[in-house]
């Protein structure tokens, strides 16, 4: 019979069974767990021995892959492709109960849990659960607590009889509240809902993604990037808030008259602007952030390292600085900064859902 762990008055679980716990998962076996939306059964997503045991366990399709539940968003990216849609996402309901399906990079390919191009990663609410995450050290595979067919089980004590003998412990923490993450694509964009759950669709909807650019004095490049970028995203119909900064920009520099002149073929004319320098609360705000030239995120991230992992160039080289050059130099800038924004669009503004 699976061993019963309960949580002490305070709602924790002591160290000593923590450990014993994560240990279990650490060498493959199942373990029965609450989240804030209902039981799991997981194990380590870096033991195959485990995770094959969990889809025999749940009779379940060893070609589809099992969510992966991670302590934190760090914890998550480290295993897929992060968007500026899950940024968003992630930033309004992580811990929580969404599901986020996006792109496994290289070293989430090889998880065990991995049976395809696609994980699904979710941060859950329940403090406990995120514990032994933290203690494990890798993100658990995981699984609805229930008989094939059946709903899931609503506390520990019924999990451990009827798995019996085929987990190791049951961490039971009462009643939880039994309805299932939402679920939803965001390598896509717009996101598609996959399944609609804990989280109303019409709140996932209405979250959009934030992109900052950023040059020297916000008067040339970022700000082209700016007005282009929200040009081609409707196009598009991407419903993204965009913005524009400068690492040394002040309000008074004004806008060159060759930025206009180099504008007005792509129909972007009588706009006003007034250059903003880069602030922590707009790198922190930003979903992504595409800089101009390597020195502007060395900047940044002199002053704000934790937001080096949603910043990156705009392209692989320096888009160079054209102020006090001809009108030919900003319209070739121009250019150039509207062909990396359509490979931008092309990467991150999929709307098609990736493969099975």
């Amino acid at each position: 019979m699976a061993e019963v762990l309960s949580l002490n008055p305070q709602g924790a679980l002591p160290d000593e069974a923590l450990d014993r716990a994560v240990q279990a998962a650490g060498r493959g076996e199942i373990v029965a767990f609450p989240t804030d939306t209902v039981y799991g059964l997981g194990t380590s997503a870096l033991s195959r021995a485990g995770v094959e045991s969990l889809y025999r366990l749940k009779a379940r399709d060893p070609k589809k892959p099992l969510p992966l539940l991670a302590a934190s968003s760090a914890e998550a990216r480290r295993w897929v492709e992060w968007t500026p849609q899950a940024e968003a996402l992630v930033r309004r309901f992580w811990p929580g109960g969404l599901t986020l399906v996006l792109r496994a990079n290289p070293a989430g390919r090889l998880l065990a849990c991995s049976a395809g191009p696609t994980l699904a990663v979710r941060v859950p609410a329940q403090s406990m659960t995120r514990r032994l995450l933290e203690r494990s050290g890798t993100p658990w595979a995981s699984t609805s607590a229930n008989l094939s067919g059946e709903p899931p089980l609503s506390d520990g004590a019924a999990i451990a009889r009827a798995f019996a003998e085929k987990i190791a412990f049951s961490i039971d923490a009462g009643p939880v509240p039994g309805r299932q993450s939402t679920v939803v694509d965001a390598a896509a964009s717009p996101v598609l809902i996959l399944r609609e759950g804990m989280i109303p669709a019409a709140e996932i909807l209405a979250v959009r993604p934030h992109i900052l650019f950023v040059c020297t004095g916000n008067t040339c490049r970022s700000l082209m990037a700016e007005l282009l970028f929200k040009k081609l995203s409707k196009e598009r119909g991407l419903d993204w808030t965009i913005g524009s900064a400068g690492t040394e920009a002040e309000p008074y520099f004004p806008v060159p008259p060759a930025v206009r002149t180099a504008l007005a073929p792509e129909g972007i004319q009588d706009f006003l602007h007034v250059a903003r320098h880069v602030t922590r609360e707009l790198v922190e705000e930003a979903d992504l952030i595409l800089v101009m030239e390597r020195r502007h995120q060395e900047d940044i991230l002199d002053q704000w390292p934790q937001v080096a992992y949603k910043m990156r160039p705009l392209k692989s080289t320096d888009v160079a600085d054209p102020i006090g050059k001809p009108e030919p130099v900003y319209a070739a800038a121009c250019r150039e900064i509207k062909q990396s924004l359509q490979e931008v669009i092309a990467r991150h503004g999929r709307t098609q859902k990736p493969g099975p």
